[in-house]
């Protein structure tokens, strides 16, 4: 594999997301393992198996990302998809690897040679439209989601996910969802002293599934003038309120979320991404969010 169909992102964040996914996938198949439920493992934005990370600390992360790479190739981890198929103690049913770049995915049906005895699709399609049609696909005899149970790693670059999609996982009621939240993205277009254009704001309508994020996130005071008019005054929130938004809607809509994110920042120590947890499923969401939220404390 060549460093151009090779995952390229960087710091010790990606390290520390990856080990998260892998130690709840782990105790996820270690908790169903004597349920009679069908499981599969959904990665939306799939990438190639292995990713080149550019990290001068690379060597000394952890050592459950790095075993399977050759000596001199301590900056490249194994992906998402790579660690969800050597979860062995309970492997999962079935995995789904979305990917819509046409290069990354010919990786993917490589990777799929390497674990012949796994049961793996590939899809190359946009990440919302297969999801959403793949939630609702899993209904059996009028029941949704009959003896199956999935977690999907929700991985974007930016801002692809549609709230909308967000929404279709929620009504399964028998998904875990793994988010990694595009704070810097979103940083870029909501100034600080004005509300965005309305390309940008339409973009965050589709994120946020309404514009509710106008009340959330600015601040309108009125001011009177010298003149004996008034003055809209408009201030964004900080950071941490355009996460709490989100955070809120997922509340709203899964039947529980772990309460607090784990932040991941770039060198000079500011908030890039928030990775947020959610469990659908009534009965399996308290221990599934205790699971997950231990894990973002602890990393």
């Amino acid at each position: 594999m060549t460093s151009n169909t090779m995952n390229e992102f960087g710091g010790r964040w990606t390290m520390e997301k990856l080990a998260i996914l892998k130690s709840y996938l782990e105790s996820y198949t270690t908790v169903l393992k004597r349920q009679p439920f069908q499981l599969t493992y959904v990665d939306a934005f799939a990438g190639t198996g292995y990713i080149n990370i550019n990290a001068s600390g690379a060597r000394q992360s952890s050592p459950l990302l790095l075993d399977a790479v050759d000596a001199d190739a301590a900056s490249v981890l194994k992906g998402s998809t790579r660690l969800a198929l050597e979860v062995d103690n309970r492997p999962f049913d079935r995995f789904v690897f979305v990917e819509q770049n046409p290069d990354y995915a010919l990786e993917l049906h490589r990777l799929r040679a390497e674990f012949p005895n796994r049961d793996i699709s590939i899809e190359h399609a946009d990440a919302n439209e297969f999801l959403t049609e793949w939630c609702v696909s899993q209904n059996r005899n009028s029941v949704p989601w009959h003896g199956h149970r999935a977690v999907i790693f929700l991985d974007p670059f930016a801002t692809e996910v549609d709230w909308q999609t967000v929404q279709c996982i929620a009504e399964t009621k028998s998904v875990d969802l793994w988010i990694l939240f595009p704070l810097y993205a979103l940083t870029r277009i909501l100034p600080k002293e004005r509300e965005p254009d309305e390309a940008y704001a339409a973009t965050l309508d589709r994120v946020y599934g309404d514009s509710g994020w106008r009340s959330a996130l600015y601040n309108f005071q009125s001011q009177p003038t010298l003149f004996g008019d008034e003055q809209v005054t408009t201030v964004r929130s900080d950071q941490r309120a355009i996460v709490d938004a989100y955070l809120r809607k997922l509340g709203a809509t899964f039947a529980k979320v772990a309460p607090s994110p784990k932040w991941f920042c770039n060198s000079k120590n500011s908030p890039q991404f928030a990775f947020m947890f959610a469990a659908s499923n009534p009965v399996g969401a308290p221990i599934a969010v205790q699971i997950a939220g231990h894990l973002l404390e602890r990393w």
